[in-house]
C-alpha cells in the first residue's frame, strides 16, 4: 500500500486513472500537465510537489508521473489534512474549492465546462489503497 505523499502513490494514482473506463474522454477533455501540491500540516513537515501528464494520443489516454518544467495547465494545492480528506472521500473537491480549502490555479478558462470530465480524477483519488503518515 503506497504511502501518501510519495512518488509511489502518484504512480499508482496514474495507473488507476489510466485504467478508468473513461480515461480516453478524460484525456481529450483535460489534456495537459497537472501539479499536485501538498502543503505541510499535521505529520507532514515539508511541502511535496508532484506533476503528472494527462495526454490524449491516437492510441488512447497516456497518464503518467513526470519531472521537468513544461508549462502547467493546472496546479491543485491543499494542505496534507485536506488531501487526506479528498483521498478518503470525506471532502468534495467542488465544495472544497468554493470554501477555499483547496486552491486551483492555472488555466481555469476551460475547466468549468470540463468539470464532469474530471470525475474520473476524483474516483481515482479514492481508489488508491493509501497508507497515511499517521499510520506509519
Amino acid at each position: 500500500m503506497p504511502l501518501f505523499p510519495s512518488a509511489e502513490w502518484i504512480a499508482e494514482f496514474c495507473r488507476r486513472l489510466a485504467a478508468h473506463p473513461d480515461a480516453d474522454d478524460l484525456a481529450r477533455a483535460l489534456d495537459g500537465i497537472y501539479e499536485f501540491v501538498i502543503d505541510p500540516a499535521g505529520p507532514l513537515t515539508v511541502q511535496h510537489r508532484y506533476r503528472l501528464a494527462i495526454r490524449s494520443t491516437g492510441a488512447g489516454a497516456q497518464i503518467a508521473p513526470m519531472d521537468g518544467a513544461p508549462e502547467l495547465r493546472l496546479t491543485i494545492t491543499a494542505d496534507y489534512s485536506r488531501w487526506r480528506q479528498l483521498i478518503s472521500g470525506q471532502l468534495d473537491i467542488g465544495m472544497a474549492v468554493l470554501l477555499r480549502r483547496v486552491r486551483i490555479s492555472g488555466d481555469l478558462s476551460g475547466l468549468t465546462s470540463q468539470l464532469s470530465s474530471a470525475q474520473p480524477l476524483v474516483q481515482a483519488l479514492s481508489s488508491v489503497p493509501t497508507e497515511f503518515l499517521e499510520q506509519t
